[in-house]
């Protein structure tokens, strides 16, 4: 499974990345139009994302406006919102506006932060279809085979 984390925040992209490391592929973007590049590459190198964690609160491109983007950008090449990429909306703020607005664009889940790590997983989990197999030796950011 590949994951993409989006999140301007140093220290809660440290803390994701730590927590999936042993379990999945990931790589990092710090704001929404490198989240955006990043998924649009990845999706037209036939390696797409199989789960996006979209902060909601970034700088240049919010985290609404990529899930919109990434939306049509999937739409663009074919793919229907069911199925594209999974997405899981990460906030400091809990706010029923943006919830309804993210769960109307095929969100998968909503989550607040400071991020829980078994619920992390549990969605990882989901969208694997099996449970997790930890790795001995962690996957390196960015790096996919």
């Amino acid at each position: 499974m590949r994951v993409l984390i989006v999140e301007d925040d140093p220290t809660t992209a440290q803390m994701m990345k730590f927590m999936i490391r042993n379990y999945v592929e990931y790589s990092h973007a710090g704001n929404g139009q490198e989240g955006y590049d990043a998924f649009c590459t990845a999706l037209d190198e036939k390696k797409p994302f199989d789960l996006v964690f979209l902060d909601i609160m970034m700088p240049m491109v919010d985290g609404q406006e990529m899930l919109e983007a990434i939306r049509v950008y999937e739409e663009d090449c074919g793919i229907s919102c069911s199925e594209g990429a999974k997405v899981v909306m990460t906030t400091c703020v809990d706010d029923t506006k943006e919830i309804y607005h993210s769960l109307s664009h095929g969100v998968l889940e909503y989550l607040t932060k400071p991020v829980d790590r078994k619920k992390l997983l549990s969605i990882m989990e989901i969208v694997n279809g099996s449970p997790l197999t930890k790795q001995d030796e962690p996957y390196e950011e960015g790096v996919f085979s």
